[in-house]
């Protein structure tokens, strides 16, 4: 038996080509109200971050954000400004360490939806203190995943919750929440 290797190579290629379109469509994408974005959007957001250099050692902060997205499945933190933090706890507070300065840094950061949340790539923060008895001059921490879940649903998205750490034990976390502004908010979602 003469097999035909053209034509099967053809209908394997239409095989994965058939199999492919499927996973494209249903792919998690931006959407404004049900319809995919297709022009930029920006989302912007206050909120707070609360950092930790060990559990129970850190400071809370009060930050304001930007996201932009022009739709698909990408979308870029353009701002990140921490504002001040207020609230040290743990060694940070007996130490009375204080917030010198601090910002995000490397902007922007990726975006990335997913199913059911985001992940940003390369969440990366700089703090320094003031205060003789401050363990740490300075912090500057890169966080290469940082997860986003939302609130109150993926559609309708209201506050963004982020959780992110370094290292298998807690060499540094950065968790909060972020609240969308304005008429934006609860307006987008994934989907």
């Amino acid at each position: 038996m003469k097999i035909n290797r053209r034509a099967l190579l053809v209908g394997s290629i239409a095989a994965v080509v058939l199999l492919a379109v499927p996973a494209l469509a249903l792919a998690t994408v931006w959407k404004d109200h049900g319809s995919n974005v297709t022009t930029l959007i920006e989302l912007t957001m206050n909120g707070g971050e609360i950092f930790e250099t060990t559990a129970g050692n850190g400071m809370s902060c009060e930050i304001h954000a930007t996201l932009t997205t022009e739709g698909g499945s990408t979308g870029k933190i353009t701002k990140f400004e921490i504002k001040k933090c207020p609230t040290p706890f743990g060694s940070f507070a007996t130490t009375k360490c204080e917030l010198n300065s601090a910002e995000g840094r490397g902007l922007p950061w990726t975006v990335d939806v997913k199913e059911t949340d985001l992940v940003i790539t390369n969440w990366h923060t700089k703090h320094t203190f003031k205060g003789a008895s401050c363990k740490e001059p300075e912090l500057d921490k890169t966080i290469p995943s940082m997860t986003v879940t939302f609130a109150p649903s993926t559609t309708e998205i209201s506050e963004l919750l982020f959780d992110g750490k370094i290292g298998e034990k807690q060499e540094y976390r950065s968790f909060g929440s972020l609240k969308i502004e304005g008429a934006n908010n609860g307006t987008y979602g994934i989907g």
